[in-house]
């Protein structure tokens, strides 16, 4: 049991560290320092671990390679979660959605996505899938944002403001 303390503790320096890197350095392609977190965070979990309980048997092995695999899989579900929350367009539309009443019309919202070029083309794709999912639902014109896509909505807000990367996310 207290050889999973080793890779909770990579995961949790793995969180500190991301986040302080998008809240401080706010770098444009921060996946980047993500991988390398995870790396070196690996690297230093194998390293304590083999200092604390030699591998002289295959129980010691496996309890290494089954700590770094977890430690890693924790790692890219934070990272996975964080491109999908904070940058993800759907968790966007549903922050949209829950603050600005005015956007629940579905014209308002194509109209606040358009740009140059094929920009209102995403919402085409993604309502449908938002529907089917069970995250809005849509009356003649108007959306609404069901329990699911509330509780989206509110993650998302407390995601940016954790993060302080603004309204739509994403690193400006």
């Amino acid at each position: 049991m207290i050889r999973l303390l080793i890779p909770l503790a990579g995961v949790a320096v793995f969180f500190v560290l991301s986040w302080a890197t998008v809240r401080i350095f706010q770098p444009r392609d921060p996946k980047r320092f993500f991988l390398a977190y995870a790396l070196l965070l690996l690297l230093a979990s194998a390293l304590v671990y083999v200092s604390r309980w030699p591998l002289d048997t295959a129980e010691d092995a496996l309890g290494l390679i089954g700590g770094l695999l977890a430690q890693l899989l924790v790692c890219l579900t934070m990272w996975n979660a964080f491109y999908s929350l904070l940058w993800g367009f759907s968790g966007s539309m549903m922050y949209d959605l829950f603050n600005d009443a005015s956007l629940r019309d579905r014209e308002a919202l194509i109209k606040s996505y358009a740009g140059d070029g094929v920009v209102d083309r995403i919402l085409a794709r993604r309502l449908p899938n938002l529907v089917r999912g069970g995250w809005i639902e849509t009356h003649d014109q108007t959306l609404t944002l069901r329990p699911k896509g509330r509780l989206l909505a509110l993650g998302t807000m407390a995601s940016f403001k954790l993060f302080s990367l603004g309204m739509g996310g994403g690193v400006k």
